[in-house]
């Protein structure tokens, strides 16, 4: 037998029409809706909801046991994002992805609740304080399923400051965005790096010397 489908209220990349929806293709739509008592605030490349005085508004799905278990991968549960039953407004409960107040004391919150997509030319610039924390608590593998390559690299000095204070898989993610971006010679032959086991297509030194160390 099969259980019932679980219901997921998303507000972000997972929408129809951008970059992560591609994840919910097999789930039913069904129906956009509004979320009470949170705030969502925006990282630039993708936004997160705390909970708060205002509302957030989105789109709710069906989803089977494993398609929430991937969506879990994707969003960093629980390490970077909570996942929690929440009230919708028109009386449905669904699942919700819920990041932490000091996650985005940095970042401004989108004062109607309605996330539309990065800024092209602002998104970096205007999100490098969200970033941080975004890589600091796990989000590789999210901020890289949200963007490609070169979309983290437009603005080089913010990318270069984010690549230099990071570690580990963020780290290698980081690099070979710059490294895309400003058409350095691979070391590698692989022409893509797979985002769950990144691996570092540049050198070190060649990323240090176009950040200026």
């Amino acid at each position: 037998m099969h259980s019932s489908p679980e219901l997921v209220f998303v507000y972000g990349t997972l929408k129809r029409g951008h970059g992560n929806h591609h994840w919910l293709l097999d789930a039913p739509f069904l129906g956009e809706a509004v979320l009470p008592d949170v705030v969502l605030h925006d990282l630039g490349p993708f936004p997160m909801a705390v909970p708060g005085e205002g509302v957030v508004r989105g789109e709710v799905y069906g989803v089977d046991a494993a398609g929430l278990a991937r969506l879990d991968r994707l969003e960093g549960y629980p390490r970077l994002y909570d996942r929690r039953p929440l009230p919708l407004a028109d009386g449905r409960h669904a699942w919700v992805y819920l990041g932490r107040p000091h996650q985005v004391r940095h970042v401004s919150a989108i004062a109607d609740g309605c996330w539309l997509g990065p800024a092209p030319g602002a998104a970096v610039r205007r999100s490098q304080m969200g970033l941080a924390v975004v890589l600091a608590l796990g989000g590789a593998a999210l901020l890289a399923a949200a963007l490609p390559p070169a979309a983290l690299a437009f603005d080089t000095l913010s990318t270069c400051n984010a690549w230099r204070g990071s570690h580990g898989s963020a780290r290698v993610l980081l690099g070979n965005s710059l490294g895309a971006a400003l058409y350095l010679t691979k070391k590698q032959r692989l022409q893509e790096s797979p985002a769950d086991a990144p691996v570092a297509l540049y050198s070190d030194s060649d990323l240090q010397r176009v950040c200026g160390r």
